[in-house]
């Protein structure tokens, strides 16, 4: 793939909000990444009546490393034909970098494909599954007082409200919808928890091969590095508060961090004059939970990173909430429709728990071996000493096992 590879392409509406607002929907899913978008896919294909909104007009980017895991691999796989954009590069390779020393680690599968590509992809196919797609419309609150229906409230300059059976609420990190007159959303965020930032450099930024990952380890978070489909460089890093307060400048400190990392290498990431020139997004807080079933009707329920998420060094993230959106599904739809509210949270909270609790447990002390250099460095110093050791444990760390999945 090079760099003349078309681009992403608009995704068009496929209603108004005015006629979104003049049916009485099943379920409404607000926030088109992966797992709203899945989630979307999935009810639609069962029939449900289902509307997938959206703030933001398509393509559009985001702080992602842009990696799928062996577990988001097979949850596309049994989303649907199409749902891996052909365009998608294989990922054969992790370089782990720290204080000067790198080892190259094989992956047992991945791929990489950018967030414009994949999140089209997705909602390019729950339009053609049977999904209303309305963008660009964000949505405010939503009302659940009244005995059957919830209600979305959109911006001011939208005066209609859409009304649905089931909301799901897939807003990612910043889960900004308030949900009737609760001043927050019950979500908690860890007090050492590290902010996501990257950013989009040229594709002459740095030598960095196709199919291969760097994740640099330094002092004030880790850093990953690789090549997409089109031939820029994605750069996604976590990273202390305290660091990127310090630097006032997040490309600062992920200049820094990289530095750090690599010691006098070149070439094997992008100048760090080249870091503090481009332009770097930040997340909120990385770690966190929230409930999983809002509102007092119980027809509210949160799917994704609004959900909760981990510190995503293993790249699990988009296989998380692939996996979530799958669950939701299969918890939501009976034969005859969708199941009675109560009924519905109940399946949807114990197969979130079976499914995803273990695994978000294990990053979280991946994560917290991140925060101790001489952990990082015997760690580095044995996978360059006894490679096939290392092949052995790549799979434990991030899920999975050689030829699967990770569930």
């Amino acid at each position: 793939m090079n760099e003349t590879t078309a681009s992403p392409g608009t995704v068009a509406a496929t209603i108004t909000p005015a006629a979104a607002a003049a049916v009485f929907w099943q379920a409404v899913v607000v926030g088109a990444g992966p797992a709203g978008t899945a989630t979307a896919w999935r009810l639609a294909a069962a029939g449900i009546r289902v509307l997938l909104v959206d703030r933001h007009a398509f393509p559009r980017g985001k702080v992602c490393g842009c990696c799928l895991s062996g577990r988001a691999l097979e949850e596309l796989c049994a989303l649907g034909d199409g749902a891996l954009p052909d365009a998608a590069v294989p990922l054969a390779s992790v370089r782990l970098v720290h204080r000067g020393r790198t080892a190259r680690l094989p992956l047992p599968a991945g791929r990489v494909v950018s967030r414009e590509r994949l999140d089209e992809t997705l909602v390019r196919r729950a339009v053609v599954a049977g999904c209303q797609w309305l963008p660009a419309t964000a949505v405010q609150a939503i009302d659940d007082d009244v005995p059957g229906v919830a209600t979305l409230r959109l911006a001011a300059a939208v005066p209609a409200a859409i009304r649905s059976e089931l909301i799901v609420i897939a807003t990612g990190l910043a889960d900004h919808v308030r949900i009737g007159r609760a001043a927050t959303s019950g979500r908690v965020v860890e007090p050492a928890s590290r902010i996501g930032v990257g950013g989009i450099l040229p594709a002459s930024a740095c030598s960095l091969p196709r199919g291969e990952l760097v994740m640099a380890v330094g002092r004030d978070g880790y850093c990953g590095i690789v090549r997409l489909e089109d031939g820029r460089i994605d750069v996604a890093a976590a990273l202390d508060r305290a660091a990127i307060g310090r630097d006032a400048d997040a490309a600062a400190t992920v200049a820094g961090l990289l530095h750090d990392a690599v010691g006098g290498r070149t070439g094997l990431v992008p100048d760090a004059d080249l870091i503090r020139a481009a332009s770097f997004r930040a997340t909120p807080p990385l770690t966190r939970r929230a409930p999983l079933v809002a509102g007092g009707s119980r027809r509210i329920l949160r799917v994704g990173d609004a959900a909760g998420y981990v510190e995503p060094f293993t790249g699990e993230g988009i296989g998380w909430a692939l996996t979530s959106a799958r669950i939701l599904a299969d918890a939501a739809v009976a034969a005859q429709g969708l199941r009675p509210p109560a009924e519905m949270a109940a399946r949807y909270h114990a197969a979130h728990r079976r499914e995803l609790s273990a695994v978000h447990a294990r990053c979280r002390r991946v994560a917290g071996g991140l925060r101790r250099p001489a952990v990082v460095a015997t760690a580095v110093a044995a996978a360059r000493a006894v490679p096939w050791a290392a092949r052995r444990i790549v799979p434990v760390v991030i899920g999975g096992a050689p030829g699967g999945g990770g569930r």
